[in-house]
């Protein structure tokens, strides 16, 4: 794979480190060759296979008594060569007594299309369409941007926690949805039972099958679900009954990979209906038409408001 690919890699990464990140230039990259998608995985797991180790290389160790040259953690001005001699260092060059920090691996699915990735053994994960997703090599945490579906093997063993918008969902074997944006969460549960801990709270609420958690301003509240609505846009359309519109608003900009946005209360607004899949413009319209809401574009960004100003 050449030097180049990895260099746009590198810069796609970190890029997403910013507010202005363009999502739709990334989506582009993503899908436009195979071994895009195969560098951007290769400089994620670099990255965070650094950040796993950088409290191990803290410690003081025994150096030769020759000066030995440092080597920076990789940075793009650097290019694809100084991210190769890092991971000489995390690999070979800094042995200690500790075993080796286990790698993490980073996954992503683009604008308009979802993403099933085998996270570890009995874990698996169906990214919605926008959404990306960070694991541990053994699947025991990961961490979530987006929508997904999880798929976990129950092991007595092993309890699987998946961080989300400061949510924090523990699982020992089930599958579930989970959907969050703008400090909103919706999660599913189709089997088994979870645990879901708010932000900034010690006790935990447990979810089980044919129930959903709607969790905001400190509160989360329960009530029965229809599993064969449960992550519906795995078939292809997305499916709400009573869902804030905050989330609605969140799915269509990341299938669409367009800015979506909701103001003021309308965003807390309840919303029951069928949206099939397509372009912003088209998915907005028929929003509107739904909830009587109204769209105001600056030619990047839309913006839907209540008719009367809300």
């Amino acid at each position: 794979m050449s030097e180049d690919i990895h260099e746009v890699a590198a810069r796609w990464h970190t890029a997403q480190l910013n507010d202005d990140m363009d999502w739709d230039g990334f989506t582009a990259w993503l899908e436009a060759d195979p071994r895009h998608r195969l560098a951007y995985d290769e400089i994620a797991l670099l990255d965070a296979r650094i950040d796993d180790v950088l409290p191990e290389l803290a410690q003081p160790i025994e150096m030769p008594s020759t000066p030995a040259r440092r080597l920076p953690r990789w940075a793009i001005g650097s290019g694809i060569a100084a991210a190769a001699a890092v991971a000489i260092a995390v690999g070979i060059g800094f042995q200690t007594s500790r075993p080796e920090a286990p790698a993490a691996r980073e996954f992503a699915s683009a604008a308009g299309s979802t993403r099933t990735v085998q996270v570890a053994d009995g874990v698996t994960a169906t990214l919605g369409a926008g959404s990306r997703l960070s694991a541990a090599a053994t699947g025991a945490s990961m961490r979530l941007h987006g929508s997904a579906f999880f798929s976990i093997r129950h092991d007595p063993t092993r309890s699987v926690t998946v961080e989300v918008g400061g949510y924090r969902i523990r699982d020992v074997g089930t599958r579930f949805t989970v959907n969050a944006a703008d400090g909103v969460l919706s999660l599913s549960v189709e089997e088994g039972k979870v645990a879901l801990q708010l932000p900034g709270q010690s006790t935990e609420t447990i979810i089980s099958a044919g129930q959903e958690a709607l969790a905001r301003s400190g509160a989360v509240s329960l009530r029965p679900v229809r599993i064969a609505s449960i992550a519906s846009w795995r078939q292809g359309r997305f499916v709400y009954d009573q869902a804030p519109l905050s989330l609605v608003a969140a799915d269509i900009a990341r299938y669409t990979g367009q800015p979506v946005t909701i103001a003021g209360s309308a965003a807390s607004r309840s919303f029951s209906g069928v949206l099939a899949p397509g372009d912003r413009a088209a998915m907005v319209s028929t929003l509107t038409q739904l909830t009587g809401l109204h769209a105001d574009s600056d030619g990047q960004t839309v913006r839907l408001v209540d008719r009367t100003g809300g």
